[in-house]
């Protein structure tokens, strides 16, 4: 997608991130007054698209980070700080509403106000009766108010990632999880990242402490995480999450099928001598933490660590929806032996 400038990205991230409309059924307010909200706030995130002045002073030229887990290699430290600055303006108008709608003492600044009124929301004394619910219910937040997620146990994020990432393949790989027992889980926030929401679906057969989010880092159950990164050309990525970092799958290598082989040498990283793994090691008696399996008559040896890097992907389809149904069904007959995680 082609934009005017830099916070037209920036904006469309909210845009993206918004589900399509599914109310409570069982709400204490209408149907007609949740989707009232829903476009309300809708209407406020292709406000920011169409217009960004009104929220900011000034705008820049469009760019983006092309490494998602290398920002700094980008070597433009400012960009990032002009695309927060953007971000943070809406954030800061939706942080005055959602106390607003709890009866707090909220001042807003001029800009904030300009932009209400071009939503139609002038009269502070007679709020949406869904954006007061919304912020006043048991357990309201505002990741769960800026996103309109209304019915607490529909799967909204599903929605979201599978248009993001690929409609059909990725709800095929969602419901084979959910049939073998896997778990939905929406983490607020996630650890290094700057992504409010993301989707975690996770065999609580491994652990039974819920998954920290992400795919990276302390991964203590075999599954999937998706977020959305809003400061990289390609924000939205999914990666399978796998227990332990990859040596025992490794050390099973020749178990594996013949697909599911094939499926680990693309995306496995071959060791290329970084010593991270031994950088702890004062008497260089330690071995490098490779695996070395055999393939198609040749050697190749398969580095260990933080195997969530190589496999994350920023689009699903089938045939990577089958790859990745195979490789979980491998995994979790590991289960029993590696439960506890690290």
């Amino acid at each position: 997608m082609t934009y005017a400038n830099l916070e037209q990205r920036v904006a469309q991230d909210f845009i993206d991130m918004l589900p399509p409309f599914v109310p409570d059924e069982k709400a204490p307010v209408s149907i007609r007054e949740q989707e009232r909200f829903y476009c309300l706030m809708k209407n406020l995130y292709q406000l920011a698209f169409d217009e960004p002045l009104l929220f900011v002073v000034s705008l820049h030229e469009d760019d983006a980070f092309p490494n998602r887990f290398n920002k700094a290699s980008y070597n433009k430290p400012k960009l990032l700080t002009d695309m927060k600055k953007f971000a943070k303006s809406i954030e800061s108008l939706l942080k005055n509403l959602f106390f607003l709608g709890q009866g707090g003492d909220v001042t807003f600044s001029k800009r904030q106000q300009a932009v209400l009124s071009r939503l139609g929301l002038d009269d502070f004394a007679d709020l949406p009766p869904a954006l007061v619910w919304m912020t006043t219910r048991t357990d309201a937040n505002i990741a769960t108010f800026s996103h309109c997620f209304f019915c607490k146990d529909y799967p909204y994020t599903t929605d979201i990632f599978a248009r993001l990432l690929g409609e059909s393949a990725f709800r095929k790989l969602v419901n084979w999880m959910l049939a073998n027992g896997y778990e939905r889980f929406d983490i607020y926030n996630v650890t290094a990242s700057d992504c409010k929401v993301s989707l975690t679906i996770a065999d609580p057969k491994w652990s039974s402490a819920p998954p920290n989010g992400g795919f990276e880092y302390k991964i203590k159950h075999t599954g999937i995480s998706a977020r959305l990164d809003p400061y990289v050309e390609t924000p939205p990525v999914f990666g399978l999450c796998i227990p332990n970092g990859l040596k025992t799958y490794l050390e099973a290598f020749d178990v594996m099928n013949i697909e599911l082989r094939r499926f680990v040498m693309r995306h496995t990283k071959q060791c290329d001598g970084c010593k991270f793994c031994v950088q702890t090691d004062k008497t260089g008696s330690r071995p490098l933490a490779y695996v070395t399996v055999g393939f198609e008559n040749k050697n190749y040896r398969f580095c260990t660590y933080f195997p969530g890097y190589n496999y994350c992907w920023t689009q699903i389809d089938d045939a990577l929806a089958e790859n990745l149904m195979q490789m979980l069904a491998f995994m979790d007959t590991f289960a029993s032996r590696e439960k506890g995680g690290g």
